[in-house]
């Protein structure tokens, strides 16, 4: 096991994944990743949390590989999963160990400072199969990879589960995943952060398939229009007390 820790992550008015939370792990059937849906609305002058809502899918499919993200959900005006495509397409086939070193060196060139900053505290799990062997890569401030077990982004019980992972199914692992996940976010009090639909993706040597799709995922594919279907009421969002929608509004002009 490699553990990736979770840190906030704000700026003026924010989108961002804050505090999400996400596991990859290696089952009898391929490596499945499993992350929430939960986007969060912060004030960035007081780093106080206004809204959240659910549908940010945070699972990525790329060149035959798996990322699994948190911390802010847009970077450069740009939904994250459009900015690792735009990576993965300049680099091309690249091996599981060098993705993420070259992702973030690929945001050292492109992105302006303040981007790259956000950069830097994404934390990220990304996996991949090489001569039939799955390679999990995490990075959350520093880089790691492990040949079995799994990456988690916040201390769940998920470890218990450590050593039956050889034997448990695609689903069996991404039930229990999300059972552990769900009882990390109840005990901890981070359901505002936290949480919603969750979406997993089993990748084998062959394919990459949905074990769980979002029922309505967040289709904005730029912080600008994000900001515009919520201002329109398109998406729903639930407030933060003693956040108003007055409050909200403010943020989002």
């Amino acid at each position: 096991m490699w553990m990736l820790r979770t840190g906030a992550l704000l700026a003026a008015f924010h989108a961002s994944g804050l505090a999400s939370i996400f596991i990859v792990a290696i089952s009898k059937d391929g490596v499945v990743a499993v992350a929430d849906s939960r986007i969060t609305f912060s004030d960035a002058a007081t780093g106080r949390a206004v809204a959240f809502a659910d549908g940010l899918d945070k699972i990525i499919r790329f060149d035959s590989a798996v990322m699994a993200e948190t911390g802010q959900g847009f970077i450069g005006n740009e939904r994250f999963d459009e900015f690792v495509r735009q990576f993965a397409k300049a680099a091309g086939p690249i091996g599981a160990g060098d993705i993420l070193p070259a992702l973030l060196e690929y945001g050292g060139r492109n992105l302006p400072r303040e981007d790259l900053a956000v950069l830097d505290k994404q934390h990220l799990a990304v996996a991949k199969f090489e001569a039939g062997k799955p390679l999990l890569c995490g990075y959350d401030g520093r880089l790691g990879c492990v040949e079995k077990g799994y990456i988690q982004s916040s201390p769940t019980d998920f470890a218990a589960l450590n050593d039956k992972l050889p034997a448990m199914s695609a689903l069996e692992t991404a039930t229990s995943a999300r059972a552990s996940m769900q009882r990390y976010i109840a005990a901890n009090g981070k359901s505002t952060t936290m949480g919603g639909e969750f979406s997993a993706v089993l990748l084998t040597p062959v394919s990459a398939r949905q074990i769980w799709a979002l029922s309505a995922p967040i289709r904005a594919k730029t912080e600008d229009e994000l900001v515009d279907l919520v201002a329109r009421k398109k998406i729903p969002v639930t407030l933060v007390p003693p956040a108003n929608w007055a409050e909200l509004e403010r943020l989002l002009q």
